[in-house]
């Protein structure tokens, strides 16, 4: 089984190219995609209906799940049942302060193995991501709780 969690799904291209890409390489394994997106209540109102995407994705043979909020909301609802990601991507779309808040939740999703992709979007407009592995996350927790206290 190949487990992907992507926090922040737009249009939801990406996330139908990231699965056709897992389904490539899995040689037959099951995947399993959590999304996690406002879905038609974006506040740029540029987001897709959540049953238009579920209806989309689960065309595609995977194993969906789809949990409307951000990041503050929705990962607290599933960090305990969704473990052992091995993919995370986070998109330069969301709230900064909607992940600070949630991202004690994300090692709990995470085991040694896993990759976090954080997408990043810089001055010039231009997009890129940052690798992280579990430990590095947990790094990222500790300051934001200290800086919180």
């Amino acid at each position: 089984m190949v487990k992907i969690a992507e926090i922040g799904l737009g249009k939801i291209e990406r996330a139908k190219e990231i699965i056709e890409f897992a389904q490539l390489y899995a040689e037959g394994q099951r995947i399993e995609y959590l999304g996690i997106d406002m879905f038609e209540g974006r506040p740029a109102g540029d987001g897709i209906a959540l049953k238009t995407a579920h209806k989309t994705l689960n065309a595609m043979g995977a194993k969906i799940q789809l949990v409307p909020g951000d990041a503050a909301m929705a990962l607290p609802r599933v960090a305990n049942t969704v473990r052992d990601v091995h993919l995370m991507i986070i998109s330069a779309d969301q709230d900064a302060e909607s992940i600070r808040q949630a991202i004690s939740w994300i090692p709990r999703m995470l085991n040694e193995q896993s990759l976090v992709l954080w997408e990043v979007q810089a001055a010039n407009g231009s997009l890129s991501f940052g690798r992280y592995r579990k430990a590095q996350i947990e790094a990222m927790t500790t300051s934001t709780v200290r800086r919180a206290a």
